[in-house]
């Protein structure tokens, strides 16, 4: 929760901290929990229904909250964030060596392009690109020049580059959130074993 909601709490009214309790599912659960806090503190009156109803429900959200951190598969990798981070790590490793490997056996077994049938590139003659200039403008000419250029990157050795660039991205961003789950699930756990 922001530090200017914490500095602001005590200066709001009744009525404001009321409608944040009467309508808690629109409001974050540390929201909800201060507004009640601060209602008590000030000694303002509360029925004691609304008051168990509004405790049950900050518990239903913390045991939603946890159930969905333990129901992630970062936390079956294992007990500890040490644990975590390490089998997460070996499963990066696995993922690279994989997507790599695969790109390296695209790389030797790639044939060299076949030759046009024209016997000669059109998109390197000026008169070609003259009459794409002509008929679509230039903007023509850069959208045929860019799925020419697509178009490679999926074709022989250049779809082993693209295939080892889709890896470390793919492989990078894997790393990324799962070791931020990870770090998020530890912090959790650590704050429910505090008194």
């Amino acid at each position: 929760m922001s530090d200017t909601f914490q500095a602001r709490l005590p200066a709001l009214p009744e009525a404001e901290l009321r409608q944040v309790l009467t309508y808690a599912e629109g409001y974050r659960t540390e929201a909800v929990a201060a507004a009640l806090a601060e209602l008590e503190r000030r000694g303002l009156p509360l029925a004691e229904e609304e008051r168990a109803r509004i405790r049950q429900d900050l518990a239903q959200r913390a045991a939603a909250a946890e159930a969905r951190l333990h129901r992630g598969w970062v936390a079956r990798l294992g007990a500890s964030l040490p644990t975590r981070l390490a089998r997460i790590r070996q499963l990066t490793g696995l993922l690279l060596a994989a997507g790599l490997g695969a790109a390296l056996a695209i790389h030797l077994t790639a044939t060299p392009p076949a030759p046009n049938p024209l016997g000669y590139e059109p998109m390197n003659t000026k008169k070609y690109l003259r009459d794409l200039e002509i008929y679509g403008g230039k903007v023509n000419v850069l959208a045929t020049e860019f799925m020419g250029w697509w178009n490679d990157r999926w074709q022989g050795r250049n779809l082993a580059t693209t295939v080892a660039c889709l890896t470390v991205l793919a492989t990078g961003g894997f790393w990324l959130l799962a070791t931020r789950q990870a770090r998020d699930l530890e912090h959790h756990q650590d704050e429910a074993r505090e008194p």
